[in-house]
């Protein structure tokens, strides 16, 4: 009972590394529903105690894993589902070449290999061990690096030649395995099959090291490039602020022009006692003087230039944006900004503009407390979306722009804190996202708030 209990761990063990390598290594999008997961690992399971007791050799126990995994990336995938069931095999010889290396290593040190086979079961409970505690460790202490991992290389996929090195890497790595194991099959002289064991057992460690290698640096590729288009789409949004400005200031001229002209009018008809139309004159004329100030200001250049910038695209699809509070200095760099404004604007108005909710308002408030800064971004979501927005998590609510994930690693620089969720206000349904950000003050920093503060008072 004990073997065939080792074995459904041993199992549940490939299963899992068949997952996070397909994740982790492939950026393979498999399910984001926990009840799903709960549902495939609990058919796993009931499955293989199932086969645990019909099935004596095991061979359908060992079986499973590989076939549940194909399963699993058949209902994942969008496309190409036939073809990813070929992943099975590039993955199945980055795990057995694992095993191997310590394997090979022992091999060194012994007179055949079958000899280190035959203490499998040893070296194997050393594994499960080493294994479980980092699974464990990975579940319980990585789940923010596993949050922002979803968020940053969420729209991250394997180019061509890195899935076809990765793919090629993977089978060769299986066959060195195949090999390595097979030695004493080969019936040559002990030093070469030593040599050649020892030569699979560091290029097995090459292999895998590149594989790993080729992730992260495809990955900082990734960040850089979302970066530079980052900077060029500040660089657009200051253009369009200036232009904007601009023109204000040229309306403003105008009016201030011709205000003499107005107040004569309005003596004369005072004067003419003609009160109704003094009355519909003043009216216009506040008209005229209320669409001067278009923009929104909330007291900070760099973000009413973003701010500004994206209203006058949200107002192509009848969404307002509304701002609360005051911003003034910050100590943030213009890039952190940037991302954290132009990503929590554009995923707000693609929420928005294919939605049948009447009022379509971006609602932003700002509240400040010493070195503590306050952000909250506020838009309505149909009822439709808020469902979809917790079955299959906020990949799939919000996938606009660059993501949460750049607003979270630009937060945490200044060791802010961000979080979202979904609220009720009577029948309408909203998705909040708050961050809160704490900054240097520094003398020069408080001085230019106080300055500001000044000059701001006459107009309060």
């Amino acid at each position: 009972m004990f073997e065939k209990l080792y074995m459904i761990i041993g199992s549940a063990e490939l299963l899992i590394l068949f997952i996070l390598i397909g994740k982790y290594i492939y950026f393979e999008q498999f399910f984001h529903n926990l009840r799903a997961w709960y549902f495939f690992f609990g058919t796993f399971l009931f499955s293989e105690f199932v086969f645990c007791f019909f099935d004596s050799e095991g061979e359908l126990q060992v079986v499973l894993p590989f076939l549940f995994f194909c399963v699993l990336v058949f209902l994942s995938r969008r496309k190409h589902k036939l073809r990813g069931l070929f992943l099975v095999l590039p993955i199945a010889g980055m795990i057995f070449s694992t095993i191997i290396i310590p394997l090979s290593f022992l091999y060194l040190f012994s007179q055949s290999m079958n000899s280190i086979i035959d203490t499998y079961t040893f070296w194997m409970g050393i594994f499960d061990i080493i294994f479980w505690i980092s699974f464990i460790l990975f579940l319980w202490k990585g789940k923010k690096w596993r949050r922002r991992f979803d968020e940053v290389v969420k729209n991250r996929t394997l180019s061509n030649w890195e899935r076809n090195l990765t793919n090629a890497t993977g089978l060769l790595l299986l066959i060195f395995s195949v090999l390595v194991l097979s030695v004493d099959e080969f019936k040559i002289a002990s030093l070469y099959a030593k040599s050649f064991v020892g030569f699979g057992m560091i290029m097995i460690a090459f292999l895998e090291t590149s594989i790993i290698a080729m992730v992260i640096q495809g990955n900082s590729k990734t960040y850089f490039q979302q970066a530079a288009i980052l900077n060029e789409h500040y660089l657009k949004a200051q253009l369009e602020h200036f232009k904007t400005y601009q023109e204000t200031q040229r309306e403003t001229r105008r009016v201030h022009h011709d205000m003499k002209n107005h107040i004569v009018c309005l003596y004369n008809l005072i004067l003419e006692k003609k009160y109704e139309e003094t009355s519909q004159y003043i009216l216009d004329l506040n008209t005229q003087i209320q669409q001067i100030d278009r923009e929104l200001h909330t007291g900070n250049d760099i973000v009413d230039a973003i701010v500004n910038e994206k209203l006058t695209n949200a107002k192509k699809d009848q969404i307002a944006i509304s701002i609360e509070g005051k911003l003034g200095y910050l100590t943030i760099d213009a890039i952190d900004l940037c991302t954290i404004f132009s990503n929590a604007i554009d995923n707000a108005v693609e929420s928005l503009k294919d939605s049948c909710i009447p009022e379509k308002e971006i609602q932003i408030q700002f509240k400040k407390q010493n070195a503590m800064q306050f952000l909250m971004f506020r838009n309505p979501v149909e009822q439709g979306e808020a469902a979809f927005f917790f079955l299959t998590t906020k990949r799939n609510c919000i996938n606009h722009g660059f993501g949460l994930g750049n607003i979270r690693m630009a937060v945490e620089k200044y060791k802010g804190h961000m979080e979202y969720y979904l609220e009720n206000e009577g029948e309408q349904r909203f998705f909040v996202l708050e961050i809160i950000l704490f900054m240097q003050l520094t003398t020069k920093s408080k001085q230019f708030t106080t300055n500001v503060t000044l000059e701001k008072a006459p107009e309060l």
